[in-house]
């Protein structure tokens, strides 16, 4: 077992390299402190995860920029990368046809009949007891189900409620892409920190965490050995579904954080992208479209290229836990070619290449992002309160506005784990 390379000054660990641990790098090193960040997986980003194998960047993970978020966007300029907008046209399939219905507008209208007075209860039995139709009852559970990755059997009614808040606040049904991909934005997080000095370890898997107040000590697997490192503070931005599994062991345990970790919620999400050799569908740019009682519910289109990606999330994401690639990939074949008409056997034809993720499978994940459960509004924050002064948490499951599962939901939570640190 190898000793790490002991520090002077201040210094502190980063444990996992998405996007919460890569800014709360960023910003230690600002401020003077020597950091060392550790990561499972042999790249960067978390749960953004790009792949440039052709003309048009393929996310397998994060892929829209949500609203206007100030943070986000400040850094997306800083980094030089420019957006572009995705249409928020979106079409329903009902009796063998597409039809045009403003999503957002009416599941944000059933969301503020929410009454935060009353009692909370799970979005299901809110919409059982609710005046709704059916037709809307459809649409606001795929909405809620696709968007935050949940199951509507789970979330708590008025969670949904404070993050129908935060997203109107920030302009939420407004949605952007990185033209050049979530993944160049990772690059220019860790082009920042090596350049400041910081140090990255990828292939990294943390196992030990041992700490008393100002001394941490962790225990690194790399390759076929352990070493140790050692920091006066730690900032630990793992997944939920990560901390859910002990994974990391903590000596002592975070019984301060017991309640939090095992009663938040963390949902999965299944993707697949399908390359084509040329944009067969009838409009280049069609935005989203949504057939409720298919295995992947949800599509939507590039303007970027002829490619075409579709996503489930919550109960429908769950149903897919053991479907294989190619399996997924004849069912998307089929679902496309009733949305619009086609001969699967066809548009089988077309595809050059396709995509998919499972993030339920994902070790390092082992899940999308979290939410809340019934009366769990202040389980956040309770994750992400510093423990004597030493330990120090981050990532999306700590966002306390509502907006848990984005990426500026994880991208603050890193700066504000920083801020806390140097304060």
């Amino acid at each position: 077992m190898k000793n790490s390379r002991k520090s002077v000054g201040k210094t502190a660990l980063i444990i996992g390299g998405g996007i919460a641990g890569l800014s709360a790098a960023a910003e230690l090193l600002r401020c003077g402190w020597q950091i060392t960040l550790v990561e499972a997986k042999p790249r960067l980003g978390g749960r953004i995860h790009t792949l440039n194998c052709g003309k048009v960047p393929i996310e397998l993970g994060a892929e829209f920029v949500h609203g206007d978020n100030k943070t986000l966007a400040k850094t997306i300029c800083d980094a030089g990368l420019s957006t572009h907008s995705v249409s928020n046209r979106n079409r329903i399939l009902k009796d063998g046809r597409l039809k045009s219905v403003q999503i957002w507008e009416r599941v944000s209208a059933i969301v503020k009949k929410i009454d935060p007075r009353a009692p909370d209860q799970t979005f299901s039995d809110f919409l059982e007891h609710a005046k709704v139709r059916a037709v809307d009852r459809q649409i606001a559970t795929g909405f809620v189900e696709g968007f935050n990755a949940a199951d509507a059997q789970h979330i708590s009614a008025h969670a949904l409620l404070r993050a129908e808040a935060s997203a109107s606040r920030s302009g939420g049904s407004e949605q952007s892409r990185l033209d050049a991909g979530y993944g160049a934005l990772i690059d220019w997080f860790a082009n920042k920190v090596r350049e400041c000095g910081g140090i990255l370890l990828m292939s990294s898997q943390a196992q030990v965490l041992k700490w008393k107040p100002n001394h941490v000590e962790l225990l690194v697997q790399r390759g076929r050995s352990k070493e140790v490192f050692t920091a006066h503070a730690a900032v630990i931005t793992l997944p939920l579904g990560v901390l859910k599994a002990g994974v990391l062991r903590f000596e002592p345990s975070l019984t301060h954080k017991r309640d939090a970790i095992e009663h938040l919620l963390f949902g999965n999400a299944v993707r697949l992208t399908l390359r084509f050799r040329e944009a067969w569908w009838p409009k280049k740019n069609f935005g989203f479209v949504h057939s409720y009682d298919d295995a992947l519910p949800t599509w939507w289109s590039d303007p970027r290229g002829p490619i075409l990606t579709g996503w489930a999330g919550g109960s429908k994401a769950d149903s897919l836990a053991n479907c294989s690639g190619r399996k997924l990939r004849e069912l998307s074949l089929g679902i496309l070619a009733k949305i619009f008409g086609r001969s699967a056997n066809r548009l089988a034809k077309q595809v050059e290449s396709a995509h998919m993720h499972n993030w339920s499978c994902d070790p390092y994940a082992l899940g999308a992002y979290s939410y809340l459960p019934v009366n769990g509004l202040d389980l956040p924050k309770l994750l992400a309160e510093p423990l004597a002064e030493t330990l120090y948490f981050a990532g999306e499951s700590t966002a306390m506005d509502g907006q848990m599962g984005t990426v500026f939901g994880a991208l603050e939570s890193g700066l504000r784990a920083a801020k806390e640190i140097v304060e």
